[in-house]
């Protein structure tokens, strides 16, 4: 039996009674395992949260693994694990772990709030990885300020081909949340270059 299997097997036959075993792994175990658990607790939603809220203030979790743990309430939604992620914060000082929480924040409607903070290290940031990682960040924000630093983005002659395609991604994401942004989009002086970008975009995918 692999493992996906056994995990499958313990929430057949433990239900909520496998969160704890789960949340263990999620933090325990390698990255393989680690997203086989996190499927698992996403699709258990909100019977998650409040052992998953326990979790996230322990200081006795490897730090890494405790991302997992903000990305989790991120992808649940449950509004309860704000605070508890602003607290986390407090432990991280690498730019890369903190995007993690401030996107999974921006998810529980954060985002007007840690928007800035995201468009400063976009601004600030040479690196493509890191780059990407805050394309999605901001397209969870659903600010008109994300459509804006990512309309920026797309003109800049150093952002390559890759990264354009990427971004038109992160602007239809905010677009298709919040449709009143589009006039705002058009409003923008690249902005007509982008709808029609868009369009094409969402054509060809």
């Amino acid at each position: 039996m692999n493992r996906e299997d056994l995990i499958n097997r313990i929430i057949d036959e433990k239900g909520t009674e496998a969160v704890p075993v789960l949340l263990e792994l999620l933090v325990s175990e390698d990255s393989e395992t680690a997203q086989i658990c996190f499927e698992a607790l996403l699709q258990m939603g909100d019977t998650v949260v409040p052992l998953l809220l326990e979790k996230m203030r322990s200081k006795e979790i490897d730090p890494v693994s405790r991302l997992y743990l903000a990305d989790l309430a991120g992808e649940i939604g449950d509004k309860r694990a704000v605070p508890y992620l602003y607290e986390m914060l407090r432990d991280y000082s690498d730019e890369r772990s903190q995007i993690i929480i401030y996107e999974a924040l921006a998810r529980l409607g954060e985002g007007e709030n840690v928007v800035d903070l995201l468009v400063l290290l976009l601004d600030e940031n040479g690196d493509s990885e890191l780059r990407d990682q805050l394309i999605m960040a901001l397209s969870s924000t659903n600010s008109s300020v994300a459509v804006k630093a990512l309309a920026r983005l797309y003109e800049d002659k150093m952002t390559d081909k890759s990264t354009k395609a990427f971004v038109l991604e992160g602007i239809h994401s905010i677009l298709s949340k919040r449709h009143e942004l589009k006039n705002y989009l058009l409003s923008l002086h690249n902005g007509k270059e982008i709808a029609e970008r868009l369009y094409q975009w969402q054509e060809e995918n």
